[in-house]
Order: structure tokens, then sequence, then C-alpha cells
């Protein structure tokens, strides 16, 4: 059953009962106040015509019977008055027993007034005392409130009607109204159907939603941002890396080619060799920079992170690349004394250290002398690196893509690279919660700046 059908079902359910027990205390209350309220008339009447009967010395009972019968416009439907001695024997009838049976008087000497309701004829005898003698006697009056029951009777059809029409409507309020708020739904299901991998721009309506589906269509829009984001990059990644791949194999297969055709002379083979031992350590040291990307993007949440010192990394990182490349020249100062603590960061040690290895090395590759210089300055609550070099300056058009993985800007193009490690080292400085920013001018060098949250 759909959730249009299913609601109202539930909510008319919900209201039938409410309505009916609701209704049913409103008939319970209005047939207990009926009864006092006729109860009451009827010890009036019992009370006025003991007074008549008292007051009249020539108004006998069975003249009064006359003139009751006479009149029997103003009487009550099945009306009867008794009045009765502490015994229980008649003083006075009219159309009641001569005689209360003995469990009724009982209840009356014992309550003072006892009320009865028999089918539709009500009944009350109670204690009264007479003013001139002080006799007590039991007055007793019945009747039928023909009236009162017609009300009553009219008030529980009216219940029953208003409930079976106030169910129909909320049906065909809450269907209404339910078919209302659950249409965008099939509208997102709809257009959820039509999105697929190669179609995956499209994105639901939320525009006029400001509702929980709303929230829910802006969520799947965010995650098919996410998702469209990640496809784009993954297919982008394939793409360079097919073509980063294929150059050196090409060549590989090339300098093969060329040494086979003919024969040649163990130098001429050692220096093809040469060349292809090269070109296979470009690519080996290209798939552990895209291994080392993936590791980075993929397992951010599992980075082991303790307490490490910035400068020690950046020393321990130029020493491994002096190690390397001994024509480097790199230079690490500060620019004021810090304090121990104010150099301390919260970081993996190896990550860090490849990040800033990335930054010197490119500082020293792109320049036309392999300078580097890197200075530290410790602020309040973070620490801030600056790498700077003299080379040729990127720029400005190039600067905003020069953080995406194999982007290289057009006057590094002579230069090997892969365009891996900026894209890397800004992933890393991300997973320690830090910021990277370049600033650079044409002619004049660039400045990388990493700031990094210190320990508090």
């Amino acid at each position: 059953m759909k959730i249009v059908d299913r609601q109202p079902l539930r909510a008319s359910l919900i209201v039938s009962i409410l309505f009916g027990a609701f209704s049913l205390v409103i008939y319970n209350f209005y047939a207990d106040f009926r009864q006092k309220e006729f109860l009451k008339i009827l010890k009036q009447n019992a009370i006025s015509r003991e007074r008549l009967l008292a007051d009249s010395t020539f108004l006998t009972p069975e003249l009064l019977e006359r003139i009751g019968k006479s009149n029997s416009e103003l009487t009550m439907t099945g009306e009867a008055t008794g009045i009765y001695d502490t015994t229980g024997k008649a003083i006075y009838v009219s159309s009641a027993e001569n005689q209360l049976p003995p469990n009724l008087l009982k209840r009356v000497l014992k309550k003072k007034e006892v009320a009865i309701d028999s089918l539709d004829i009500d009944r009350i005898l109670f204690l009264y005392e007479i003013p001139e003698t002080h006799q007590k006697v039991i007055l007793s009056t019945e009747a039928i409130d023909d009236f009162g029951y017609a009300k009553q009777e009219r008030l529980r059809d009216l219940l029953i009607v208003g409930t079976f029409i106030a169910i129909i409507v909320i049906i065909l309020m809450m269907r209404f109204f339910v078919k209302r708020d659950v249409k965008p739904i099939g509208q997102i299901a709809d257009r959820m159907e039509q999105i697929t991998a190669h179609d995956s721009n499209q994105r639901l309506p939320e525009a006029n939603l400001h509702d929980e589906v709303g929230q829910m269509a802006r969520t799947f829009n965010d995650l098919l941002d996410r998702l469209e984001f990640a496809y784009t990059q993954q297919r982008n990644f394939v793409s360079y890396v097919t073509h980063e791949l294929r150059t050196p194999l090409t060549i590989m297969q090339g300098q093969a080619e060329v040494a086979l055709m003919k024969e040649r002379t163990n130098d001429e083979y050692r220096q093809a060799l040469e060349s292809v031992k090269a070109e296979v350590q470009d690519m080996i040291k290209l798939v552990n920079e895209l291994l080392e990307l993936v590791r980075a993007n993929a397992d951010a949440h599992l980075v082991d992170l303790r307490q490490v010192r910035v400068d020690d990394l950046l020393w321990q990182a130029r020493g491994q690349l002096i190690q390397k490349k001994p024509h480097y020249e790199i230079s690490v100062a500060f620019e004021e004394v810090p304090e121990s603590e104010d150099i301390t960061v919260l970081g993996n040690g190896a990550l860090l250290k490849m990040a800033f290895m990335n930054i010197m090395e490119n500082a020293c590759k792109y320049s036309a002398a392999p300078l580097c210089q890197v200075l530290i300055h410790t602020r309040k609550k973070e620490v801030e690196v600056r790498f700077i070099d003299h080379g040729t300056g990127i720029p400005e058009e190039d600067l905003e893509h020069i953080f995406k993985p194999f982007y290289r800007s057009v006057n590094t193009h002579e230069i090997s690279g892969h365009g891996i490690g900026l894209p890397l080292t800004k992933r890393i400085i991300e997973i320690h919660r830090g910021k990277i920013s370049i600033e650079s001018e044409v002619g004049h060098g660039s400045i990388i700046i990493i700031i990094l949250p210190t320990i508090e």
C-alpha cells in the first residue's frame, strides 16, 4: 500500500478512536446531567404536591387525583407521586405502590435519598420533614423524561453523524496533504532514475523545498557533486597515468628496437641499457609518487599523528635531499628564536618530511642556481614555514592550477617532472589541518608558505 493511502487510513483510525471516546464521554456526561436535572424537577414537584395537600383544608387526595387527571396535559408522562410514613405505609399515592418494599425502605432511611433509573422511568425517593409537625415522611415521585430523552437521542445521533463526517473529511484532507507532500519524493525518484554514470551532471530539484524532503534533495545533490568530482578525478587520474607511463615505455621500446636493428659494440649496448635504466628509474619514481598520492587521499584517517618538531623534520629533509643531490644549497633558519614548545606540532614525521623534501627539491630544480632558503616563524598557536627560491616564477594564470595532479606550468616543460609533488604536499598539509599557499612573480622566484597548528 502506498504512503498516500496508508497515512490517511492510519489518521482516520486514530481520529475514529479519539472521536469515539470523546463522543462517548460527552454522551454519558449529558445523560448523567439530564437525569440529575430531571430528578431535581421531580423532587420539587413532590414537595409542592405535599405542601398543597398540607395547606388545603378542603383538598382531599381524591380531589387532587381528579384535578391531575383533568389537567393531564400539564403532567409528565408516567408521572406518579406517593407519600409514605417511615414504616413504608402509604399516606397518599398517585398510581404508585401502596407499600414500599422493605429493602427500598431501608435504603431510603439510610441514605436519605435514593434515585432509581428503570428503563426510561426516573424515580426519586427522599426523606422530608413536614415543617408544621416536624414529622418525617418519605416522598416518592417518578415520571418519564420525554423531552430530556429526545434531546439525549438527538445528541447521540449528532455525535454519530458528526464523527462519521469528521472521519471522511479527515481522510480526504489527509490524502490531499500527504499526496501534496509526497509528490516531490516521486519527482525525486523519477529524476534519480535518469541519473547515470555518463549523465551525472543532473541534479534533483530543491529550490522550492524547505522541509525534510528539500534537505534530502540537497544532501543527495551534495553526494552527487562529490561522486562526480571523484569520478572526474579518477578518470583524469587514469588518463594522466596512462599518458605518463606511455611516454617512457615508448622511449624504452624505441631504444630497444634501435639497439637490435644491427650488431653494435659493447659501449653502444651499455649506452642503450643506461638509457633504459634511467627511464625505468623515472617510472619507478612516478609509480611511488602515485602510490603516495593515493594513500594520502584514501587513508587520511588512519595516519598516525604524534608530537614532532618542525625544525627537526626540516633539517632531516635537508640532509636526505643533499645526500642525493650534493650540489643543492639549502639553508634553514629561524626568523626569531622560539620557545621549544612553539614549533611542536601533532603530525606524522614521515609524511611531513616528504612534503618538505618535495618543496625543497622543486625550489632547487626550477631555479637557475639550485638554492632554497627556508625560514621558520612562530606565532600564537601556529608555526609558519616559508620556502623561498630564486627561479623563473609561476605565471598568474597557472597559480590556481598548481596544486592539481599532473599539472605543470608552461615554463617547466623542459625540466623533468610529473606534476605530483605539490598535490601530494598539499594533501599532506591538509591531513595535518594546516594551510599551504604560494606567492610567485615571474622573473623573481616563488615563495611557498606552510602554516601548521601547534600543540596547545
